[in-house]
């Protein structure tokens, strides 16, 4: 039996899987947003909680000619009207979504961009649409809404929500946003392509009925909590973000520029995500 043990303690697969560290850049530009002043006119504001979910993948290339936007090279195309699979090396996101409680914040909160309960209650109340319970009344307090989370989750602590907490990004010089990311368990092949985009809340002053829904966000089909009479659809992740991103990314949208390319696992990578699809 030691003998067994020792040669099993031995065995190294060998595998080409490295954890790629590096920053994020989301420019200012795609967190700054036009919303209501309350008194029929509209103000622009910059607000890092305007940030959706970034998601960021290894790729074999970057293709320049297929999309309006720099997209990662694909596979086979069988279907001219079904773009092909991305296959990525390796995968990784910055902030993912996270049911805060209520239904009407389902497939609307992102982790890693709210501090507190105030801070989400805020948020909604200035993108026009205040989070309200079951009957429709607005929370007015973090009190009620850590009430409602204790309820829904069955915890006894704050450290149990992960929607609150620190925030994943911060202003650097130059007035952008970064965030560092780490991409678990990717393949290395040499001059492989690192490439992203941001899902950017839908947020419109004049229309809030959608304000703060997301693409890559789902509720059909997710899951469903019963609660007497009521019942939560929390929304989940639409699962192909990374092999078919085109699905994802619609007009406001921040894509990578694909120029960053690996060319040895202790490269010190950064992924700017500066180009915008405007739909066109």
């Amino acid at each position: 039996m030691l003998i067994l043990l020792s040669v099993l303690g031995c065995y190294q697969e060998n595998l080409p899987d490295y954890d790629f560290v590096g920053k994020v850049v989301v420019p200012k530009a795609a967190a700054t947003r036009l919303i209501s002043d309350g008194a029929g006119g509209t103000e622009e504001v910059t607000d890092p909680r305007f940030i959706g979910p970034v998601f960021l993948g290894a790729y074999s290339g970057i293709d320049t000619v297929s999309f309006a936007y720099p997209h990662p090279s694909m596979g086979p195309i069988l279907d001219s009207s079904v773009p092909g699979n991305t296959f990525p090396y390796g995968g990784t996101s910055v902030g993912r979504f996270d049911f805060a409680c209520y239904d009407i914040l389902a497939c609307k909160v992102v982790t890693g961009r709210f501090t507190d309960y105030n801070d989400v209650l805020d948020y909604f109340r200035l993108i026009g649409k205040p989070v309200t319970n079951f009957e429709g009344t607005e929370i007015e307090n973090s009190s009620t809404f850590q009430q409602q989370c204790y309820y829904y989750y069955s915890a006894t602590s704050d450290q149990e929500m992960s929607f609150i907490g620190e925030k994943d990004f911060t202003e650097n010089a130059d007035g952008d946003f970064e965030a560092d990311f780490t991409m678990p368990h990717t393949s290395y092949h040499e001059g492989m392509a690192m490439w992203g985009f941001m899902d950017a809340p839908m947020i419109d002053p004049n229309s809030t009925i959608n304000n703060g829904t997301f693409t890559t966000c789902q509720e059909t089909g997710s899951h469903t909590v019963p609660d007497y009479n009521n019942s939560t659809t929390e929304g989940e992740q639409v699962v192909d973000a990374l092999n078919s991103p085109s699905n994802s990314i619609t007009a406001g949208d921040w894509v990578g520029d694909g120029t960053t390319f690996v060319t040895s696992v202790d490269d010190e990578l950064v992924i700017n995500l500066s180009v915008q699809y405007t739909g066109e």
